[in-house]
């Protein structure tokens, strides 16, 4: 899709900004990382992306290879999403972050038997819960990240053989040498402790 048309495919289905409506009662992180989770969406499903306008950078040149390996990496947190909050709260962030769905509409289409003010509420609490869980989800893959990076580099600092590395972690050198450098600089952030003061 040429981006014209997927930004007039975009204004026409997004209805309703669910997500600001949301903003005071989960703050400006969780919003962040919904954001985050779109732009992801967006990638993987539709295959459109603006990650480098405004960076400062330099596009990086690619082929229908890369990017479709650009595209299959970005699938992979909204699958491990999917696993991590179910398939319900991955299907309310679909409808509420990529299609632009209203609470109203949200709410007859997952509880129908309810009154209108019913479903509205039901669907705001579950919309906001879905997005709690995001961000639950998104501090996991933090911590774990960081784990993965500090132990990469304590294992070169034990053993510096790259390529045995690039096997255990299953990395090409690019890849692994970054990971060590963001390990490296993990461990050697200086730690500030309590200091104790005579007088």
């Amino acid at each position: 899709m040429n981006k014209p048309d997927w930004e007039t495919h975009g204004r026409r289905r997004r209805r309703s900004n669910t997500l600001e409506a949301l903003r005071p009662r989960v703050g400006d992180e969780v919003i962040a990382e919904a954001h985050r989770w779109i732009a992801d969406w967006e990638l993987a499903v539709n295959g459109y992306c603006d990650e480098m306008k405004n960076s400062g950078s330099p596009a990086i040149p690619g082929n229908v290879f890369t990017f479709n390996a650009l595209r299959g990496q970005k699938w992979l947190p909204i699958r491990a999403f999917c696993r991590h909050a179910g398939q319900e709260a991955h299907m309310l962030l679909v409808q509420m972050l990529a299609h632009g769905w209203s609470f109203s509409s949200i709410g007859r289409s997952h509880w129908p038997e309810l009154q209108e003010r019913q479903q509205r509420q039901k669907a705001t609490e579950a919309c906001e819960a879905a997005l709690l869980s995001l961000h639950d989800f998104w501090s996991r893959q933090r911590k774990a990240n960081a784990g993965q990076a500090i132990h990469a580099a304590r294992c070169y600092r034990a053993c510096p053989s790259l390529p045995v590395l690039c096997r255990e972690f299953g990395l090409a050198q690019p890849s692994m040498r970054k990971l060590i450098a963001r390990g490296e600089k993990m461990l050697n952030r200086p730690r500030h402790g309590l200091t104790a003061t005579a007088g």
